[in-house]
């Protein structure tokens, strides 16, 4: 049965505040979506476990591979009008790729988000302790940290993508500058060596072995292409803030893992520490800054919730144009023009999320952890599809496909490799059962689009997204 365009079901509602971004609120949605200074924080710790010494090798690595994803990306919005992750991934497979990959995407962005309510309370709780409160380290304080930042959170994107996404790169910043405080105190008392250049070991596997760690510091990088139809000038903006943050993202990488290595010596001892940059300010001899370090890195945990949720939500909106979802989730506020209600259910689904798993005797970092780690298979397959999709896309508009077949295969090849080494060698329970979960919920998602198009359901989300763009606000 051929797919027919949908035509949004007749009933009163509100669009999306159209064309309301400009370039530097794009952008600031990306930077977001990362959280770099959380990254900053905690990834080259993470990253040493795999890569040692190597760890500025294996972020150089992962900053080719996702640069060459956000070309194609790039390139998909310059040739297709602007258009969401979503619309590019079905303009090159199909409506049922393109529901999967906005099923991979949502789930990626959640789960993220739960990571980020984690993360939040980690860094937050010695701040209450510094403040005076009692019981800090108590389960109660972490579901009620879990809580506030979710509702918060909530608030602050239905309050309107414009303030949500202004709030995120403000806290970023605040973030960023505290970090990179410490790491110039490091580095004005310790040198510039040249050692963290030249690490013993070097080889194509700790490199590898540590990129996979590495690229789930950029996930995020490409929300600003799923506000498509809120963005000014997208085909422009939205190239820009999509290289542009990946691009400043790596430099804050780099300079922070270059500084951690100089002061621990090696990825080794960077592992060993609970809490690196904190330890590096005691080296430097500025101890409170670490706790600048911890409000810094709340405020962008907090700032990544936002930014995650603020691009699932015009997904799941779009979905709700479609037999697919609930049509409710396609309403937007009448005032505000955000998707209330699409925030409204995934942030009480995170939030409860986190919630459960602390309550039932995850630690809270493990909570980070965990969710963290699934959360990046499905930004893996949306970026595998975009990859290889590009030049499925411009042999049929008749441009030329040579570089999106070198680029994009190469995209493609980098992100399955990072999805092979997840699975193999077999981690360790329960990282060992993450992969299949998710490969589940494709499967899940998968039956669900054969049943509603065996029905006679139309099921095109992205012509859902394409009728949002086109009535713009106030359409009915």
């Amino acid at each position: 049965m051929a797919t027919s365009e949908l035509t949004p079901a007749a009933r009163p509602r509100t669009g999306l505040a159209a064309a309301s971004m400009g370039g530097a609120e794009v952008l600031a949605q990306s930077v977001a979506g990362i959280a770099p200074s959380a990254v900053m924080a905690t990834g080259p710790a993470l990253v040493a476990i795999g890569a040692g010494d190597a760890v500025l090798y294996s972020y150089l690595a992962s900053t080719v591979v996702l640069l060459m994803v956000g070309w194609c990306i790039a390139r998909f919005t310059r040739s297709h009008g602007g258009g969401t992750l979503l619309s590019h991934i079905t303009s090159a497979f199909g409506p049922g790729a393109g529901f999967l990959g906005a099923v991979g995407l949502v789930f990626g962005y959640g789960f993220i988000a739960i990571a980020s309510i984690a993360g939040f309370t980690i860094y937050a709780t010695p701040l209450l302790g510094l403040a005076g409160v009692p019981g800090t380290a108590t389960t109660g304080v972490a579901v009620l940290l879990e809580v506030l930042v979710a509702v918060l959170a909530a608030v602050a994107m239905i309050r309107g993508v414009q303030l949500s996404t202004r709030v995120g790169v403000a806290l970023e910043l605040v973030s960023i500058t505290a970090i990179l405080v410490v790491v110039v105190a490091v580095l004005v008392k310790l040198g510039l060596p040249s050692a963290p250049l030249h690490p013993t070991g070097l080889g194509v596997d700790g490199i590898t072995a540590g990129m996979v760690l590495a690229i789930l510091g950029y996930v995020g990088f490409e929300s600003a292409a799923c506000m498509g139809t809120e963005a000014r000038d997208p085909q422009r903006t939205i190239p820009r803030a999509v290289l542009g943050s990946a691009l400043i993202a790596a430099v804050l990488y780099l300079v922070s893992a270059y500084a951690q290595l100089v002061g621990f010596g090696s990825g080794e001892a960077i592992t060993a520490s609970a809490a690196p940059l904190n330890d590096l300010a005691d080296t430097a001899g500025v101890h409170p800054l670490g706790y600048l370090v911890d409000l810094g890195a709340a405020a962008s945990f907090f700032a990544c919730v936002t930014g995650s949720l603020n691009a699932a939500s015009r997904l799941v909106f779009a979905m709700g144009d479609t037999p697919l979802l609930h049509r409710s989730l396609a309403v937007a506020h009448p005032v505000r023009q955000t998707p209330h209600l699409a925030i409204g259910l995934l942030s009480g689904l995170c939030g409860l999320i986190a919630v459960v798993m602390t309550v039932s005797g995850v630690e809270v970092v493990d909570v980070f952890a965990y969710a963290g780690t699934i959360g990046t298979y499905g930004y893996m397959v949306a970026y595998v599809l975009i990859s290889l999709g590009l030049a499925v896309h411009l042999r049929r508009t008749a441009a030329p496909i040579g570089a999106a077949v070198v680029v994009g295969g190469l995209a493609a090849l980098g992100m399955l490799y990072v999805l092979f080494r997840n699975v193999y060698p077999v981690p360790a329970a329960p990282y060992s059962s993450l992969p299949w979960i998710f490969l589940a919920v494709l499967v899940a998602a998968a039956l669900w689009y054969a049943v509603v198009r065996s029905r006679g359901g139309v099921v095109d989300v992205a012509a859902a997204e394409r009728a949002e763009a086109q009535a713009g606000p106030g359409k009915g």
